[in-house]
């Protein structure tokens, strides 16, 4: 029987499973989030918005972009603290107003 490898250290613990987004069912496909994306381009300045399979590209005038995965991380990105709630409402209607459309 062998030692074991000192140099392997400790297994790391796994992962907890990422919240869920309550917001994820209302923004599923790439139409919803086009539409999240051109509301949000029409509210906030200085920001370009993209929507890609995922989620969603935000680039700024600096230069810096990043990449946002949920309704929560784009408003993070793009809105300070007192107006993300109305900045949500905004999106989400948008993009509920665009489920009619192919």
């Amino acid at each position: 029987m062998s030692a074991p490898n000192p140099w392997l250290g400790r297994p790391r613990a796994p992962r907890p499973p990422p919240a869920p987004d309550p917001d994820a069912v209302r923004l599923v496909g790439l139409p919803r989030r086009r539409a999240a994306a051109r509301a949000v381009n029409d509210v906030v300045r200085g920001v370009d918005v993209r929507a890609f399979d995922d989620g969603w590209t935000v680039s700024f005038l600096s230069g810096y972009y990043t990449l946002c995965h949920t309704l929560d991380q784009l408003l993070d990105a793009v809105a300070p603290a007192g107006e993300r709630e109305l900045l949500r409402a905004t999106v989400l209607a948008a993009a509920d107003g665009s489920a009619g459309r192919g």
